[in-house]
């Protein structure tokens, strides 16, 4: 965010405020409330994908290297299937577009959407969905924790990092209806249409013959009107 969250220092000490409702920090690993909070040496601050540690003195230790991102998966035990949350940024939804589409008539076009941020990942709604988490509604961004159960529609999905159950398969992307007894249906079942080199080399296949045309018809503009010329002398 352009601005993410707030460091205020006094005589008294050091606090720290997320800058809006719709940023995400925690500080050694538990999500920040919109209001104040009182920083310590050696707290954690996590934002984004930025890693901070606070000391009001001399720095102490710090670990060293890059923390891999955490893998979390949303799990519907009733299919016995399970999304991966391996991307920044997973869109849940009725559109085709999002990686988890809930072909279902209470699911929004875009309901709802899940960010790796802060050390973990985000929950975010749209202004008009309804989401829940462990059964109570959510309006601001909110962090899954081990367990925690989304409600979305009619389907519950569960939040782990942990193994997948005996019999649970992990998709990259998946389709899930409200029945029961509905089969998950995987992203290369849905006939996506591949995106990337093949797009780019049509739409270069489509340019060239037109870029051809244009250069032959100025080249015979020009003839003609040099043969103008040539005459009127």
């Amino acid at each position: 965010m352009p601005r993410h969250f707030v460091v205020s220092t006094s005589v008294g000490g050091a606090r720290i405020r997320p800058f809006s409702g719709d940023t995400v920090v925690t500080v050694n690993g538990r999500q920040l409330p919109t209001g104040i909070s009182e920083l310590h040496d050696g707290d954690v601050i996590e934002a984004g994908s930025g890693e901070f540690r606070f000391w009001a003195t001399t720095p102490g230790e710090s670990r060293n290297g890059m923390r891999s991102p955490v893998t979390a998966y949303l799990v519907d035990t009733r299919r016995r299937a399970a999304l991966s949350l391996d991307r920044v940024s997973t869109g849940i939804g009725r559109d085709e577009s999002n990686v988890l589409v809930i072909d279902d008539d209470g699911a929004e076009t875009f309901h709802a959407e899940v960010r790796r941020e802060a050390g973990g990942h985000a929950l975010r709604g749209s202004n008009s969905s309804l989401v829940k988490v462990n059964g109570r509604s959510v309006s601001a961004p909110v962090m899954l924790n081990e367990g925690d159960e989304v409600e979305i529609a009619n389907l519950v999905l569960r939040y782990t990092r942990g193994a997948l159950p005996e019999g649970v398969s992990a998709m990259p992307t998946v389709t899930l209806t409200s029945g029961v007894d509905a089969e998950p249906i995987a992203a290369t079942a849905r006939g996506m249409r591949p995106s990337g080199v093949s797009d780019l080399s049509s739409a270069m296949t489509i340019r060239t013959p037109m870029r051809a045309v244009a250069f032959v018809s100025s080249v015979i503009a020009a003839v003609a009107i040099a043969t103008l010329v040539f005459l009127h002398r």
